[in-house]
């Protein structure tokens, strides 16, 4: 009886070893696919990019760090509406936008399943950036690819490094000024959309006042407010989202 179970316990945990493995290496495979597409659409939509130790005052003087190819996007994929980019980090990305949050959560721009999904802004928001809050999702991986990058914004030291991001759309190009950042739970205020300057003003009291890191930034209530939300593992539900002014560049 004591062997029969022996026996049963061995193959249990090599059904175990085998399921597990099969899942980090399907985990790796999409991984490889979604920087295959991004690193794709990089090489194709980016028709200008600036040398890598350019300061931000010389990226200002020439306007923007990179310019976007949107007639290559648009062909791509109809629901890209954006492009978000921070110096020296692996967010590059295409920004698209769909009828629910569901859609590209899972998926890549080419409507394949992938878990590592695609950076995408939500549903609610009007695509023009016009909101006084508008929230981008990306998720949370661990080889810092999509939205991985911005729990580091939690020390100091990582928000003195890359204090800006940059945005771009087909009219517009845009510098984000970053200036809060912090953890929540997925059912925070922080994703409920200010619809007057009162409730946009609250918003940002709220983010200076939990912020992980200090930031000398000015934003009035009347400015317009981009969210970049991602997991994060303080608790369940737990979301760290990075809070910046859009200031459009000439």
């Amino acid at each position: 009886m004591k062997k029969w179970i022996q026996n049963l316990i061995m193959i249990l945990c090599i059904i175990a070893f085998i399921f597990f493995s099969y899942k980090i290496h399907n985990y790796n495979k999409e991984e490889k696919e979604q920087e295959k597409l991004r690193d794709n659409l990089i090489e194709d939509a980016i028709i200008k990019s600036t040398p890598e130790d350019q300061t931000d005052d010389e990226i200002e003087n020439n306007n923007v760090p990179i310019e976007i190819d949107f007639n290559v996007l648009k062909n791509k994929n109809k629901d890209i509406v954006a492009w978000i980019y921070s110096e020296g980090t692996l967010i590059n990305y295409p920004i698209a936008q769909s009828k629910d949050n569901d859609y590209y959560l899972r998926r890549l721009l080419d409507g394949t399943y992938n878990q590592s999904g695609t950076i995408f802004m939500d549903y609610k928001n009007n695509s023009n950036f016009e909101d006084y809050n508008t929230i981008i999702y990306g998720h949370n991986m661990k080889n810092d690819t999509m939205f991985g990058t911005l729990t580091n914004y939690k020390k100091q030291e990582y928000f003195n490094e890359h204090q800006n991001m940059y945005l771009f759309t087909e009219n517009k190009n845009f510098k984000i000024e970053l200036f809060a950042g912090y953890i929540t739970s997925s059912e925070s205020d922080i994703y409920n959309f200010p619809k007057d300057m009162n409730s946009n003003e609250k918003l940002i009291k709220t983010a200076k006042e939990k912020s992980t890191f200090k930031s000398d930034v000015e934003v009035n209530s009347d400015d317009k407010i981009i969210t970049l939300s991602t997991c994060s593992y303080d608790y369940e539900n737990a979301r760290y989202v990075l809070l910046g002014v859009l200031n459009e560049l000439e």
